[in-house]
């Protein structure tokens, strides 16, 4: 009897608690400001259950870009949790597509109030708040949220992102020191550790065939801008 009761405490499955409406709160556990949280929980979830961040695009519509990822996350069994950077707090695109690094005037922001650098103690949180032990996470970003993605692993080398995608980027950023950020790396402290460990990051850029617009966001629609294409495309 002894024997089949501790077997059978081994082997017993922990299941995280459904959450319930409102699926949302506000992140304010860091140096910059408060950040609102979208998540989903699938039934039966446990401490193990894998994670994907969504990034929005510029619009910043994380309730559209959340409900975009549920039938997917109902189907495969993985939590979802997207994130809403208030344009009150971050209005352009130095200061959400960029991380916050540099503000529209070229100047250096300390980093604890990067937008990159939520990330983490978001994760962190999350994992806290409702009992999970994962390690890792999954990444995805469109557009303004997918020219975030490629940026916050160059930033971060050391993140613990599982896989990454970014989609349909407005612009990148490209390892030329003799460009400025956040189109090079001219006028951003980078160590070549960071640029090295980029390059081997598993990460996939998802480009759409119809996405021919026009760009219309000052940086994504400027001289530079326009050096790498027209549009997101090409």
């Amino acid at each position: 009897m002894i024997f089949i009761f501790y077997f059978n405490i081994a082997y017993c499955e922990v299941y995280i608690e459904p959450i319930g409406p409102p699926w949302g709160y506000v992140f304010d556990k860091w140096d910059g400001p408060p950040i609102d949280i979208i998540n989903y929980i699938p039934p039966n979830a446990t401490p193990h259950t894998p994670l994907l961040f969504v990034i929005p695009g510029a619009s910043r519509d994380a309730q559209r870009f959340h409900g975009s990822w549920l039938d997917l996350a109902k189907k495969h069994h993985f939590s979802v949790l997207t994130i809403g950077a208030n344009q009150e707090y971050f209005p352009d695109e130095y200061s959400y597509n960029a991380g916050n690094v540099i503000d529209k005037n070229g100047n250096y922001i300390e980093q604890k109030k990067w937008l990159f650098s939520a990330i983490e103690p978001i994760f962190n949180d999350f994992k806290k708040r409702y009992g999970f032990t994962i390690k890792n996470f999954y990444l995805f970003g469109h557009s303004a949220g997918g020219g975030f993605v490629h940026r916050y692993l160059l930033f971060n080398p050391n993140a613990p992102v599982n896989k990454s995608v970014a989609a349909n980027p407005a612009f990148v950023t490209i390892p030329d020191y003799k460009t400025e950020y956040p189109f090079g790396f001219k006028n951003i402290p980078l160590k070549k550790l960071n640029v090295k460990s980029w390059f081997h990051k598993n990460m996939g850029i998802v480009l759409g065939e119809n996405d021919l617009g026009p760009r219309t966001k000052p940086l994504s629609n400027g001289p530079i801008a326009n050096t790498q294409g027209p549009n997101c495309l090409t």
